[in-house]
């Protein structure tokens, strides 16, 4: 089998176990009464949560078809899946039982261990410390690489977990993501990042046909951290840490205005001002209130108010141009000055 035609295997595995998964799982959750008030309509429906069980079940399936196929890629994809679902654990508990923000954080910070860990068994196979940046080329980081390596999965989870607030923003937007990290792989020849980043693109088009506007599932904690978790995976494993964080430049500058405003971590359930007023007939305002966290959301609605799908389409707007760019670096990653 050739590769683009491993690829798309993959890509479909995963993409079919989250598919078929989802009905079911959403009408699991709702039975157990697993839900979350989807805030930003009128009527407050009620929404089924932890649906990001699917994603991670479609992540697992795609890269055990990936092993089927080439077992020599063993050590990379048991350093991705063991990140993965550790994160997923965190994200697990933190849906149930509700986390303090400051420990979940640092329980993020520790699911680096794994790539680190097959990355010093198995140094031939992951390559750390050798980041390859455009026109430059390959750095030889001894200790600045060390010191970064920790968040290089805590960032990207937290992130993308931020800015999972609207209907179909988070899956959307990662779709994208994933896509961006495919195409780079394969214009750099990193054959096992773009087996992972199909493993988590299929799960992700699956997930996002439930999880679109109007949403009929939530991907709660256990999903969001996951998929940030994968992307950071991604990056660090096949050596596209430039293009990941390019990619996440949206999330990344959500993450930073919403921190910098609150002065710190908070749970959802601390912050005493929404980012956004939703009103009577569902058109949602910027939060004056000093007291509100600064989002993009807040950004975006400052030119004025707007309905859920179209915030929804601004943000994904802005997702395919970060998206884009890291392209755009992948193919500068192989320019030398």
């Amino acid at each position: 089998m050739n590769r683009m035609a491993t690829i798309i295997l993959v890509l479909a595995s995963s993409f079919i176990t989250t598919f078929l998964v989802m009905p079911k799982l959403i009408k699991y959750l709702k039975s157990k009464g697993i839900v979350g008030i989807d805030v930003h309509k009128p009527d407050k429906p009620e929404i089924a949560e932890m649906g990001g069980i699917g994603i991670i079940l479609g992540i697992i399936v795609g890269a055990i078809v990936s092993l089927i196929i080439d077992p020599k890629a063993a050590p990379k994809f048991i350093a991705y899946l063991a990140t993965i679902i550790l994160t997923a654990i965190i994200g697990f508990i933190d849906d149930l039982y509700t986390l303090k923000a400051k420990v979940k954080t640092a329980l993020t910070i520790l699911t680096f261990i794994p790539i680190v860990v097959m990355g010093l068994i198995f140094p031939r196979q992951i390559r750390l410390g050798r980041p390859v940046l455009p026109f430059i080329g390959r750095l030889r980081l001894t200790i600045a690489y060390w010191l970064l390596l920790p968040f290089a999965i805590a960032v990207p989870a937290n992130a993308v977990n931020m800015m999972d607030t609207y209907n179909g923003v988070m899956s959307g937007s990662c779709v994208m993501i994933s896509l961006s990290l495919l195409i780079s792989s394969l214009i750099l020849g990193r054959f096992y990042a773009a087996l992972m980043s199909a493993t988590l693109l299929g799960a992700l088009i699956a997930y996002y046909w439930y999880n679109r506007y109007p949403a009929r599932v939530f991907s709660g904690d256990v999903g969001s951290l996951s998929v940030g978790a994968a992307i950071g995976a991604i990056s660090v494993i096949g050596g596209l840490e430039i293009v990941g964080v390019t990619a996440l430049i949206p999330f990344i500058m959500n993450a930073f205005y919403s921190l910098s405003s609150l002065g710190g971590l908070l749970e959802r359930h601390e912050i005493k001002e929404r980012p956004v007023i939703v009103d009577e007939n569902g058109v949602l305002r910027a939060n004056l209130n000093s007291k509100a966290p600064s989002t993009l959301a807040n950004l975006l609605l400052l030119k004025g108010p707007a309905t859920e799908l179209e915030l929804v389409k601004s943000y994904l707007a802005l997702s395919a141009v970060s998206s884009i760019l890291g392209i755009v670096t992948a193919f500068l990653m192989g320019v030398r000055l």
